[in-house]
C-alpha cells in the first residue's frame, strides 16, 4: 500500500521560537473548510542574459519568484482565534463567559506564528506535517452567511526566514512523515 499523503486532521498554531517552531502549539478548534486548504509554492523567475550573436542565452539568473504561503479557510471562527489571526481583540461586553465580539483592527496587525497542518493517519499508518516556522499571518473573513453558504475565515501564512537571534538562518518550511503511535 502507498503511503499517500491525505486529508487534513488538524491545524495548529503558536508563537514563534528562535528560529525553530515554536514548543507550544495550539490546535484551532474550528472546522476546516472543505477543499480550502492550498499549498502555493511559487516557480522561481529566470533571467535571460543573451547576445546578439548566439541564439541561447549566455547566462540565466535564477532569482525568487513571489512568496511561498499555505492557506485555509475556517467555517465562522470564534472571537479569540479572530484575534490571534487577524488582528484586533475579543472582549465579552457582557461579562458572561460566553458572548465573544471581535473588534477589528484599524490597521493592518503584524501577527507571526509557527503553523502546523497534519494530515490524516494513511492506511499504511503514517501521516504528514508541514510547518511553517516563522508564518506572517493575514487573514480576512472571505464569505458571507448565506442561505448554502457559512461564513469562512481566509487564514494566509506567508513562508518567512527562519532567524535565531543570533543570526544563524535555518529552514523556514518542514515536512515530515510521522509514523502514528
Amino acid at each position: 500500500m502507498a503511503d499517500i499523503a491525505i486529508g487534513i486532521s488538524k491545524i495548529e498554531v503558536g508563537a514563534v521560537g528562535d528560529g525553530i517552531p515554536g514548543a507550544s502549539l495550539t490546535q484551532l478548534t474550528e472546522n476546516i473548510a472543505l477543499g480550502t486548504v492550498n499549498f502555493n509554492f511559487n516557480e522561481p523567475q529566470d533571467n535571460q542574459i543573451e547576445a546578439e550573436d548566439v541564439d541561447d542565452p549566455v547566462d540565466i539568473i535564477v532569482t525568487k519568484g513571489d512568496p511561498d504561503y499555505i492557506e485555509f479557510a475556517l467555517i465562522s471562527p470564534e472571537a479569540d482565534t479572530l484575534a490571534d489571526l487577524a488582528g484586533g481583540t475579543a472582549s465579552d461586553p457582557n461579562t458572561t463567559g460566553g458572548n465573544t465580539h471581535w473588534d477589528k483592527p484599524s490597521v493592518i496587525p503584524e501577527v507571526n506564528k509557527t503553523v502546523k497542518i497534519t494530515t490524516k493517519t494513511n492506511s499504511a499508518g503514517f501521516y504528514t506535517e508541514y510547518t511553517v516556522v516563522n508564518a506572517k499571518v493575514v487573514s480576512r473573513i472571505s464569505q458571507a452567511p448565506g442561505k448554502t453558504t457559512e461564513e469562512q475565515l481566509l487564514v494566509r501564512c506567508y513562508i518567512q526566514q527562519a532567524k535565531t537571534a543570533a543570526g544563524v538562518v535555518n529552514t523556514p518550511f518542514i515536512r515530515g512523515k510521522v509514523e502514528a503511535a
